[in-house]
């Protein structure tokens, strides 16, 4: 591999102006990140049953830690670029400053992904490490057959640092 193969990182600010303009074009993709080089990194439209899954986790962060949850928020890491979590939650301390900007999300307490059959395993490692890099002091990775890891910075817990006591109905993993 020569010295012009190596990709280089692409600021913050980069990555913000990038995301804008995809964000601004009728023909960009639905469903997408941007990698910490600028990448673009198409994701698959998701299923019904992933969306009931963030659906049911909104609500019970939202119930249970009140403050504000939603899906599909772009949050920006410092080493692994722009990324969209499955589900975002914020306090209600923060919701004023996040509402009122438009650009990706910066370190938001808690973010969950719901793990896909497309999954791979490096890349949903590089993502979390990106995003507890980042600030976030807790990432929930919901794997395929409904099990719950708490992921941070000192590893994964069987419990969570915000008395968050997820209870996903079976149904949705079967």
């Amino acid at each position: 591999m020569s010295m012009m193969d190596f990709t280089t990182l692409v600021s913050p600010e980069e990555l913000t102006q990038q995301w804008d303009k995809l964000a601004q074009d009728e023909q960009s993709p639905d469903y997408y990140e941007l990698t910490e080089y600028g990448e673009l990194v198409l994701g698959p439209k998701p299923t019904n049953r992933h969306q009931w899954i963030c659906g049911e986790i909104t609500f019970q962060l939202r119930t249970q830690l009140g403050g504000k949850a939603s899906m599909d928020v772009a949050v920006q890491t410092t080493t692994a670029g722009i990324r969209v979590p499955d589900v975002v939650w914020v306090p209600d301390t923060m919701w004023q400053e996040t509402t009122a900007r438009q650009e990706p999300l910066l370190a938001p307490p808690l973010v969950v992904e719901v793990l896909s059959p497309g999954n791979r395993q490096p890349e949903m490692n590089h993502k979390i490490q990106g995003y507890l890099g980042s600030g976030i002091k807790e990432v929930v990775v919901i794997g395929l057959t409904g099990t719950i890891e708490y992921v941070r910075q000192d590893g994964v817990h069987a419990t969570s640092i915000f008395n968050l006591n997820l209870a996903l109905p079976a149904q949705l993993f079967s």
